[in-house]
């Protein structure tokens, strides 16, 4: 076999030399062979020596001279041009010139005006009427992009300037403000955090017409935020808010488990178990039994008897409006008595309902002549309460014994800023903050120490200063983490801050930023039911007490103030089952600012 494989190989090697095709030989067993030889030059695909094939040429792109800057005229349509080597083509206001003394060329276009090219070397270049259209559309948006860019900076004077002067929401004598006591927040079992504004005097309606906004809140960890707006003459209002309410949880609408300790949330305590009559004074109470008669709580009277808010029975009395509508008025019918010349006794009006979700029994008792009256009347708000009733009605709940009502949430807080924007940039900005809660009641003397946790918000202004003044600039709003710590004792109570964690919804980098609420002494307890604030405000003093921004390279000074909220008692207590409690929250607002950048905003915090 070996000697047969040499043969072949000296066979095959003369064969090749003559230029024959093939040359071949077989053996036996595994060894067994067919071998082709490939005239020279043509060494290629077995088994046909047919010469491999050429490979595609890639395409190659075309540059096209300021492409993003010509017209639909100018552009090149989608198509495929042939050129041949040493010539030119024209699509559109583009001329494709294929080089000399190569292979000739293919352009192909796209949709979009991308040119790619196979075969000889090709160049774009504009022609005259492109490239005096370049020049054209060059100028003009740089025309555009300087405006945008006065209006910019116009913006960001305006609102640096607007955030430099800001103060919290007050009423202003042409009732175009806003007060913080009429931002009114609510919230049902299983809804969310429902705000309105609601004008505080009787037929005002100066701070009416806020709507949803259409851009929501921003995000701000767990408190619920809502934007509301309207417009007003040649600007925009807007308001933010964010609050911590909690949905309304259930208790006893009155105390019968025989303690007198317990809070009655709606009746208040009983002093005499045979008439049912409430107890101004709870160490007079005696406990309610079984057998203790239910008193009617009187719906807008006053006192621990009456109806201290939340929803009527909607399917007795109207249904809800919308935020911004007015009271909606509810007529029940009174039948006359026997004698219709006096009609000075008229019939109650009686009927089963629920009160915050309590069953029970409505009743009236019209007031003044059925003549006059014919029926009693109830205005209920938007949000399902009680507003006011006709003079001389008389109504009442009665609820079934044992029966159980949504407490609503009375210690949440409340926080946010308000901004006007002028439709024009040479307008007006006015920027505020405000921050409100329930007023902390100083029932003793608290001493030691506590933290309080929560949440800001607000705006920022940072300009961008040349030898002229602004050249440029950014603004936007922000929310952030705020955490206080505040000590107490008789006569040094004393609070500090720091506002950290910022996000933001506009350009500036807010990693690193800070704004450091430097301690305020308030003093003795009785002024922690007050407000205090900023009262050394040069920053180079020692106690210097305001407030410091960092914002990137900038630090800022300026002040800060706030309020303590709430005892986080459960109702029904007194200062003497409360002493020694400490706030409850706390709110406040804060500012700074230099030449470059400006800053302020709210917060609330819960202990």
């Amino acid at each position: 076999m070996q000697r047969y494989r040499e043969l072949m190989t000296i066979c095959c090697a003369a064969v090749l030399s003559l230029g024959l095709a093939a040359c071949g030989g077989s053996g036996g067993g595994d060894d067994d062979q067919t071998m082709m030889m490939c005239p020279a030059g043509q060494i290629g695909t077995y088994p046909d020596c047919s010469p491999a094939p050429e490979p595609e040429p890639e395409p190659v792109a075309v540059s096209v001279p300021d492409a993003d800057y010509l017209d639909e005229d100018n552009m090149p349509a989608a198509e495929t041009l042939t050129i041949a080597a040493g010539m030119t083509a024209t699509s559109g206001g583009v001329t494709f010139l294929c080089a000399e003394g190569g292979d000739a060329c293919e352009v192909t276009i796209d949709e979009d005006g991308m040119a790619t090219a196979t075969g000889g070397t090709v160049t774009a270049s504009l022609t005259a009427a492109a490239m005096t259209q370049v020049a054209e559309t060059k100028e003009m948006m740089a025309d555009e992009e300087e405006a945008a860019r006065l209006v910019r900076v116009k913006r960001v004077i305006g609102e640096d300037g607007a955030i430099e002067g800001v103060d919290d929401l007050a009423r202003t004598a042409n009732t175009t403000g806003l007060d913080a006591t009429e931002i009114r927040i609510s919230r049902a079992q299983g809804g969310t955090a429902r705000v309105r504004v609601v004008p505080s005097d009787a037929g005002e309606t100066g701070v009416g017409g806020y709507v949803p906004a259409e851009d929501p809140a921003m995000a701000n960890g767990d408190w619920a935020g809502v934007r509301l707006e309207r417009p007003v003459g040649g600007a925009t209002q807007q308001l933010v808010v964010y609050t911590d309410i909690e949905q309304p949880t259930k208790v006893q609408f009155y105390n019968f488990d025989g303690r007198t300790t317990t809070a009655s949330r709606y009746g208040g305590h009983v002093s005499d178990a045979a008439t049912g009559t409430a107890a101004t004074d709870p160490t007079e109470a005696v406990p309610y039994t079984r057998d203790t008669p239910i008193a009617a709580v009187t719906l807008g009277g006053t006192g621990g008897q009456a109806f201290t808010g939340g929803v009527l029975d909607l399917t007795q009395f109207p249904s809800r409006g919308p935020a911004a509508g007015g009271d909606v008025r509810k007529r029940f019918p009174v039948n006359l008595n026997s004698n219709p010349d006096t009609n000075t006794t008229p019939d109650t009006v009686s009927f089963r309902g629920n009160y915050n979700g309590a069953p029970g029994t409505y009743t009236c008792l019209p007031g003044g002549t059925a003549t006059e009256n014919g029926a009693c009347t109830v205005s209920v708000t938007p949000a399902g309460a009680y507003s006011s009733v006709t003079a001389g009605d008389t109504w009442t709940f009665t609820p079934e014994l044992g029966a159980t009502a949504f407490d609503a949430d009375g210690e949440f807080v409340r926080f946010g800023w308000w901004l006007q924007t002028p439709r024009s940039p040479d307008g007006t900005y006015t920027f505020n903050t405000w921050f409100h809660g329930v007023d902390y009641v100083v029932a003793g003397i608290p001493v030691g120490s506590a933290t309080y946790a929560g949440r800001a918000a607000g705006r920022y202004a940072m300009q961008e200063l040349g030898a002229a003044g602004v050249v440029d600039g950014s603004s936007g709003e922000f929310t952030a983490a705020a955490s206080l710590t505040a000590t107490f004792s008789p006569t040094a109570n004393m609070i500090s801050g720091t506002v950290n964690g910022f996000q933001g919804n506009g350009d500036a980098d807010m990693s690193g930023w800070e704004v450091t609420l430097n301690r305020i002494n308030i003093g003795a307890t009785t002024n922690l039911a007050t407000a205090f604030a900023t009262t050394v405000t040069d920053p180079t003093r020692s106690n210097f007490n305001g407030a410091t921004a960092t914002m990137g390279d900038q630090t800022a000074h300026g002040t800060w103030n706030g309020q303590f909220f709430g005892n986080d008692q459960t109702d029904g207590e007194t200062p003497a089952n409360i002493n020694n409690a400490f706030p409850g929250a706390v709110g406040g607002s804060f500012r700074a600012d230099n030449e470059a950048v400006s800053i302020a905003g709210a917060f609330g915090a819960h202990r």
